[in-house]
């Protein structure tokens, strides 16, 4: 096992995804050490992957330097040792032979065990019940809502953590430390919380599709949805979360919850009728905004340049995983479109995703050769900035706004063509 630095730790964590590092990043922010193991072959190989998370990646470099994290490659043949207090493990991305052998290796231990990741309603407890432990925690990554994982991570909006046995989370190192950074918390067993999760997940993508049927009717009602949106955040029965219609959602964590809900449904003989429609709903709503495209050019777009601005799931993210990027290309390039993408942050991830494909092609700037190009598609703006419509207008390039976007006022000031998603406009 490689090291990156000597220092002893008490906490162990092991797991391979994000949310994996912004607990370990969390944890050393909070002044505690943490010894990491993950497939990669090195601490800089690992944290490669989020290099447009300039916190956590700031927050990572200085762990490494200071000493606080030390960086091992997990060997499913050569277990951790067992000289730590707590071990912290992140289930998603661990294949089940690993986490059986894991939970093996740990089962007769007297140490904390913290699980983390999104399974199946019941899992956690199961896993719970193999372990000779009494002090079993679970922390659902609920309170993500913020560009960087890291910045969500240091101070929970929502801390969920459920007790393998009552009023033990505090006496947890990790749990105390995340207890301590938070004003909104709430400790219960482990399957309310397991079921409080997957509660709170589907129904924020129920809602998301749901608004997004919504903004198909006001388009045909030439409503705009941005007005409707801000008044419907006036009614605190609602919530002011998830009301923002768009091409729908992505990331990993949303779909995955969709689908252990349908499965575990299914397998009680239960109806699953209500997922199959918001997934339904979703993925089509990914193809919505080539539609408009392709009627605003009457189904000629073959050999059209479009220039796609945005390709990360959500603003501010290069991680394009459940991204309508990965809709609409194959759909641009079926008909023999010719495209050009603008997203620094998310460049990398979609090269490696299609193998630097050679219809693929990447600017370094959103306005770069817009006179040759017949449309934009937003899929995302991660800028500091808004976009500037004057250099828009220069040769009146359409805009097929898939994110909403441009406000009222730009839409306004556009010389060229305009569509959202429930614009009521195009």
């Amino acid at each position: 096992m490689k090291k990156t630095s000597t220092q002893a730790s008490s906490i162990c964590i092991i797991g391979n995804n994000a949310k994996a590092v912004a607990g370990a990043m969390a944890l050393t922010y909070f002044g505690l050490s943490v010894t990491f193991y993950a497939l990669s072959k090195s601490a800089d190989e690992h944290v490669r992957r989020y290099q447009f998370d300039k916190t956590l990646c700031n927050q990572w470099q200085k762990s490494l330097d200071d000493g606080s994290l030390i960086y091992c490659t997990f060997d499913q043949a050569v277990p951790p040792p067992i000289n730590f207090d707590t071990y912290w493990l992140f289930l998603d991305q661990m294949t089940d032979d690993v986490q059986q052998t894991v939970l093996d290796y740990l089962k007769y231990q007297s140490c904390d065990v913290c699980l983390s990741g999104i399974v199946q309603i019941g899992r956690i407890e199961s896993i719970a019940e193999q372990l000779t432990s009494e002090n079993v925690f679970y922390i659902p990554f609920v309170f993500l809502n913020d560009a960087s994982i890291f910045l969500s991570t240091i101070k929970p909006r929502l801390l969920l953590m459920g007790e393998k046995t009552e009023k033990t989370a505090k006496d947890n190192v990790v749990c105390r430390a995340f207890l301590e950074h938070t004003d909104n918390y709430c400790l219960h067993n482990l399957k309310t919380i397991e079921f409080t999760r997957s509660c709170m997940m589907n129904l924020m993508a129920s809602k998301l599709s749901l608004i997004n049927e919504l903004a198909r009717l006001a388009d045909h009602c030439s409503v705009d949805m941005l007005e409707v949106e801000s008044l419907l955040k006036l009614d605190n029965r609602l919530g002011v979360g998830f009301l923002k219609a768009g091409w729908g959602y992505g990331g990993s964590t949303l779909p995955k919850e969709n689908e252990i809900l349908k499965k575990h449904l299914l397998d009680l003989k239960l109806s699953a009728n209500i997922v199959d429609e918001v997934v339904y709903i979703n993925n089509d709503q990914k193809e919505l905004i080539f539609r408009k495209l392709w009627q605003h050019f009457d189904s000629h777009i073959a050999s059209k340049s479009i220039m796609i601005w945005g390709a990360g799931y959500k603003e501010g993210t290069g991680r394009t995983k459940g991204s309508a990027i990965h809709s609409v290309l194959p759909l641009l390039w079926g008909h023999n479109a010719i495209t050009t993408v603008y997203d620094p942050l998310a460049k990398n991830e979609l090269s490696e995703e299609y193998n630097s494909d050679e219809r693929l092609k990447f600017t370094d700037s959103p306005y770069d050769n817009l006179e040759h190009i017949d449309a934009i598609i937003i899929i995302n703006w991660s800028e500091g900035y808004r976009p500037d419509i004057s250099l828009i207008n220069k040769n009146k390039t359409p805009v097929f706004d898939a994110r909403n976007i441009l406000s009222r006022v730009e839409i306004q000031e556009l010389e060229g063509y305009y569509t959202g998603i429930g614009r009521g406009i195009g």
